[in-house]
Order: structure tokens, then C-alpha cells, then sequence
């Protein structure tokens, strides 16, 4: 029997940039946390939260977020709207 060999790096979930468009909600894993595509440069690909949050990542460090990411960023947004009202 082999012994099993390592997983080594995860792959990236895109072969370019290119592959990745405005809008799509993805994953960061240096961050792990989901965001939204809000813009496009090069390599780097520009992600935001609903809190206002905007970062910068490899475009290899990302990969399609889940359904439960997608629902996970749904909720972060509707909870910071709620906290934004209480301040006023």
C-alpha cells in the first residue's frame, strides 16, 4: 500500500484575472472572509464588505465563496445597517 502523498498549495480557483468579474462575490483566504469584486487591476483584485471595508488580494488568493459565505456576507451587511440606524 502507498502511503498518501501531500495536498501540497491549494490551487487558485482561476487561471487570470480575467476570469474574475465585477461584482462576484469571493472568498479571500488571507483574510477568510467573503467580499464583493469592486474593481479589477492587474493581478490584484479589489474586494469590499457592506461595512465599507475595501482590501486588495491576489487574484490566486481568492476562490467562489460559498453558499453559506454568500448568506455569511448578507447578514453582516443587514447587521451594520442595523447598528448605523441605532447611531442616529
Amino acid at each position: 500500500m502507498k502511503p498518501p502523498t501531500p495536498a501540497g498549495p491549494p490551487r487558485s480557483a482561476f487561471r487570470s484575472a480575467h476570469d474574475i468579474t465585477l461584482g462576484m462575490v469571493l472568498f479571500d483566504r488571507d483574510y477568510e472572509m467573503p467580499g464583493t469584486v469592486r474593481g479589477i487591476d492587474a493581478f490584484m483584485v479589489e474586494m469590499e464588505r457592506p461595512t465599507g471595508l475595501i482590501w486588495r488580494s491576489h487574484f490566486r488568493r481568492l476562490r467562489p465563496a460559498s453558499e453559506w459565505e454568500r448568506k455569511q456576507l448578507v447578514a453582516v451587511g443587514r447587521l451594520h445597517q442595523v447598528r448605523q440606524r441605532g447611531r442616529s
